[in-house]
């Protein structure tokens, strides 16, 4: 492989490398919110219907507060869940929100360890390896797990704090799943390259 592809392929990685620190860093911060939220109390946090600071209008939104001061807008039906005795639980409703947000980015962050891997793997060699197509596959089983993992952890962390659980189609799952096959069929096409390879290498 002459140079000026090594040079292609090594900027590759570095920009690989730089947005695996970019999830690793979102990692971080999803970790310290739950910790966060983790180490209040429920007390401590309220939700108000407030005009939003600098709008003049007359608009009115659901704003999440702790100990007084504002942290977010909210989407008032994901914090009114009552338990059994009646009562909300505002802290719990944002550990919800802090685990579902935490398992995207380690899936994301496990996707893009697999791509990373494949790239360096492939720096001074063919891709077309069945170690590749295997990982290709995988990262199309990860996409999978990003469509169904968020939201069944966040269904079953309600139902055993609130013993109610929804479930809404959405768009976004069905393009995530459209995306997970269209990966897996990818990794097959990828397997099938590699078949050729060989017989390609036989042959010579």
């Amino acid at each position: 492989m002459d140079e000026k592809k090594l040079k292609a392929r090594r900027k590759k990685i570095r920009l690989m490398q730089a947005l695996s620190f970019f999830l690793m860093m979102i990692m971080m911060f999803s970790v310290q919110d739950l910790v966060t939220d983790l180490r209040s109390k429920n007390e401590e946090y309220e939700i108000r219907y407030e005009m939003p600071f600098g709008v003049t209008n007359g608009q009115q939104v659901y704003e999440l507060f702790k100990n007084g001061e504002h942290v977010r807008d909210v989407d008032v039906n994901e914090f009114n869940l009552l338990d059994e005795n009646g009562n909300t639980d505002i802290k719990y409703c944002l550990l919800i929100q802090d685990v579902r947000n935490l398992s995207y980015v380690i899936i994301l962050s496990a996707m893009l360890f697999v791509v990373i891997v494949i790239v360096e793997n492939s720096v001074g060699g063919s891709p077309f390896t069945r170690q590749n197509a295997k990982r290709i596959r995988l990262i199309g089983v990860l996409q999978l797990a990003n469509a169904v993992v968020p939201g069944l952890v966040t269904m079953l962390m309600k139902f055993f704090k609130f013993e109610y659980a929804s479930i809404h189609f959405q768009w976004t799952y069905f393009y995530m799943f459209i995306i997970a096959f269209a990966i897996m069929a990818l990794a097959q096409v990828f397997d099938y390259g590699v078949k050729l390879q060989e017989d390609v290498d036989s042959i010579a």
